[in-house]
């Protein structure tokens, strides 16, 4: 069974899922022996572990899809990952889900801040338009080529 499919079960299912965050292969692995069923790998500890530095929008949608792509061939777990804003305006919502779909992910959530965005708890946080979002959300569901 394809790790989308996997993971929509557990997201449906009626227990809780816990979702470890990791931030590179070694603490996936460590999660996956610890008996986790999925991981997460969020922004912040993904701009942490390789620039040291917080999730001010300093990583590029190509950079986080590489970094999945390594942890993705790294097991067999689903992995839900963070897409940020979508990188930019509907088209390159649409390409980001392409991208992070070649690179194994099993799901992925786009955040409703408006660009350049900053850390969930950083003060200074404004969100688009509800129609600006409604719209990246559209363009996200019609790239994607797997329903899961």
């Amino acid at each position: 069974m394809q790790r989308t499919t996997r993971f929509r079960q557990m997201i449906e299912a009626p227990e809780i899922l816990v979702l470890p965050g990791v931030h590179d292969a070694l603490s996936l692995r460590i999660a996956e022996l610890t008996g986790f069923s999925a991981v997460t790998c969020g922004g912040y500890s993904a701009t942490a572990g390789l620039l040291g530095q917080p999730d001010v929008a300093q990583l590029t949608m190509t950079e986080m899809a590489e970094m999945y792509a390594r942890l993705c061939d790294s097991t067999e777990l689903p992995l839900f990952a963070d897409a940020d804003t979508g990188y930019g305006n509907t088209t390159n919502v649409a390409r980001t889900v392409r991208t992070y779909e070649r690179a194994g992910v099993a799901g992925l959530f786009i955040e409703d801040q408006v660009s350049p965005k900053r850390c969930g708890h950083m003060d200074g946080k404004q969100v688009v338009p509800p129609a600006e979002m409604v719209a990246k959300l559209k363009a996200a569901l019609d790239a994607r080529t797997d329903p899961d």
